[in-house]
C-alpha cells in the first residue's frame, strides 16, 4: 500500500512539473534561461521524493528521484540536469548529514549523464514515443542495476531495491514523459505560431506588427540613453522589379535583411516596414552614437546581389535616422522624425544617411 501511495504522489508531482515545463517552455526567454530554471523544478520534483522515500523491507528504501534527474538530462540537456543534480545533492546533504555517501551521489550523477545521452541515442535507434521512454526507463535504471552487484557492505537486499526502482522507472517514464511531450508539443506550436504572427515570411526578420512592442521593450529600459530609429530604404527597387522581375526582387529583399542582421548588435531590432522599407532599433545609444551608427550602417548595406548564374545588381540604400531620448518621444513622431530624414537623403541623391533629433 505504501508502495501504491508513493506511485500516487510521484505521478502527481511528474504531473505539476510538466505544467511548470510548458509554462516555463511558452516564456519568451533564451533556451539556456529555460533549461536553467527548469533544472531547479526537476531538482524540486527530485528533493519531494527523497522526503518521501518509503521502507519496503529492512533496509530496502525506495523513491522516484533518479527519474526526475534523469528525465532532466532527456529533456533540458547538459545544463538542466546539471542544475537539478545539484539542487537534489544540496537537498540530501542538508536532510541527512553534512556528507552524502558516494553510491547516493553516483546514481543520482549516473541518471543524469544517462538522461543527457537519451536523445542521441533514441535519434540514432529512430525510436517512436513509446519505445523511446522505455530506453529512458532502462537507461536511468541501468546504474542502479550495476550497484545492486558492486561488492559493497549491504544494510539490506540491494536486489531487491534494484528490482522495484526499475518498476517505478519503467511506470514513471511513461507517465513522465507522456507529460512532457505533450508540453513540449503545445508549447513548440505555440512558438511557432508566434513567430509567424511577429515574423515577416519573405525575409524572416520581424514584422510590422512588432514595431511597437520592440519600441517599447527598448525605450522602458533602465539608465537607457535613448533609442536610435533608422528606416532604411533601397535605392530604386522598383527598377530591379522591372528590369529583372519579382523574384529577383525578393531575392535583394532577402539579401539586404540578412545583411542587416550581421550588421546590428545582438540586441538590436531589424523590422520589414513593407515594401523595400527596413527599420532598425537600436537600444541604449546617445545622439551621436545613433548618427555615426546609420552611416555605418549605410555603407555597410552597399553591396552586388547576384542573381542566377550571371547577373549582378548593385544596390545601395538610403537611411533617415533619429535619436528618441528615454520616456520622452513616443513612436509616431520618432517615426515621422525619420522619415523626413530619409526624404532628405533621396532628395539629397540617395546612397546615403541623414540624422535629424528629434524636437
Amino acid at each position: 500500500m505504501a508502495l501504491i501511495l508513493h506511485l500516487i504522489n510521484s505521478f502527481a508531482m511528474m504531473g505539476m512539473i510538466a505544467l511548470i515545463y510548458g509554462s516555463v517552455q511558452r516564456l519568451g526567454l533564451s533556451r539556456r534561461l529555460r533549461h536553467a530554471l527548469l533544472g531547479l523544478a526537476f531538482g524540486f520534483g527530485a528533493s519531494v521524493q527523497m522526503m518521501q522515500s518509503i521502507a519496503v523491507a529492512p533496509g530496502v528504501i525506495v523513491d522516484s528521484r533518479a527519474l526526475f534527474i534523469g528525465f532532466a538530462g532527456a529533456f533540458l540537456g547538459p545544463l538542466g540536469a546539471t542544475v537539478a543534480l545539484l539542487v537534489s545533492v544540496l537537498v540530501r546533504i542538508s536532510l541527512v548529514s553534512a556528507a552524502m555517501p558516494g553510491i547516493a551521489f553516483g546514481s543520482m550523477a549516473a541518471s543524469a549523464l544517462m538522461g543527457s545521452l537519451w536523445p542521441v541515442l533514441r535519434r540514432r535507434l529512430r525510436l517512436g514515443h513509446f519505445a523511446g521512454l522505455m530506453l529512458l526507463a532502462v537507461m536511468i535504471s541501468l546504474p542502479l542495476v550495476v550497484l545492486a552487484w558492486l561488492p559493497v557492505a549491504r544494510t539490506g537486499s540491494l536486489e531487491a531495491l534494484a528490482a522495484i526502482l526499475v518498476l517505478l522507472n519503467l511506470t514513471g517514464a511513461l507517465v513522465f514523459g507522456t507529460f512532457l511531450q505533450h508540453e513540449r508539443a503545445a508549447a513548440q506550436r505555440e512558438r511557432m505560431l508566434l513567430t509567424e504572427t511577429q515574423t515577416d515570411p519573405l525575409t524572416g526578420v520581424l514584422n510590422r506588427r512588432s514595431f511597437e512592442r520592440r519600441f517599447a521593450e527598448a525605450d522602458s529600459l533602465a539608465r537607457s540613453r535613448g533609442t536610435a530609429l533608422m528606416i532604411v530604404d533601397i535605392d530604386h527597387f522598383k527598377r530591379v522589379n522591372d528590369i529583372h522581375g519579382h523574384e529577383a526582387g525578393d531575392h535583394v529583399l532577402r539579401a539586404m535583411a540578412e545583411r542587416l542582421r550581421r550588421a546590428v548588435r545582438p540586441g538590436d531590432s531589424v523590422i520589414r516596414l513593407g515594401g523595400e522599407e527596413f527599420a532598425v532599433l537600436m537600444p541604449d545609444v546617445d545622439a551621436p552614437e545613433a548618427g555615426r551608427a546609420a552611416e555605418r550602417l549605410q555603407r555597410m548595406l552597399t553591396m552586388s546581389c547576384r542573381i542566377g548564374d550571371l547577373t549582378r545588381v548593385d544596390v545601395t540604400v538610403s537611411i533617415g535616422a533619429t535619436h528618441l531620448p528615454p520616456g520622452r518621444v513616443d513612436l509616431g513622431e520618432a517615426s515621422r522624425t525619420a522619415d523626413g530624414a530619409l526624404y532628405r537623403a533621396k532628395r539629397e541623391g540617395r546612397a546615403r544617411s541623414i540624422f535629424e533629433a528629434c524636437a
